[in-house]
């Protein structure tokens, strides 16, 4: 239920796709980073994400759908891979404790990475 319940109650829901050869240009940066298409949309997902928080709406992400098959339902152009299923909204309460968290799912952990 808990995974689902975007779905329910956000009144936008969109999916987001990667276009993995655009014309738009013209294979600068990926011809030797590829991955920099992938990247660039995770990044204008994070830019929503914060655009919505300081608007004071909630921004999550439906992960357990499959990505092959929201390309055949959406119908999408060949080269287009999805990326996000997204679901926007008024959020019931507002604290700084992640959902999952909140509820016993999923702890907050240390990362390993760091910037240099």
């Amino acid at each position: 239920k808990l995974k689902l319940a975007g779905l329910e109650a956000a009144p936008v829901q969109f999916a987001v796709f990667t276009v993995t050869d655009p014309d738009a240009g013209h294979g600068l940066g990926r011809q030797t980073m590829p991955e920099t298409l992938r990247q660039s949309t995770a990044m204008a997902i994070h830019t929503l994400w914060l655009a919505a928080r300081a608007e004071n709406l909630g921004l999550g992400m439906v992960s357990i759908v499959e990505p092959k098959r929201m390309e055949e339902l959406f119908e999408v152009p060949e080269g287009w891979e999805f990326a996000a299923y997204l679901c926007l909204g008024w959020p019931a309460f507002s604290d700084d404790t992640p959902l999952l968290h909140r509820n016993g799912w999923q702890q907050n952990c240390a990362t390993d990475w760091e910037i240099r």
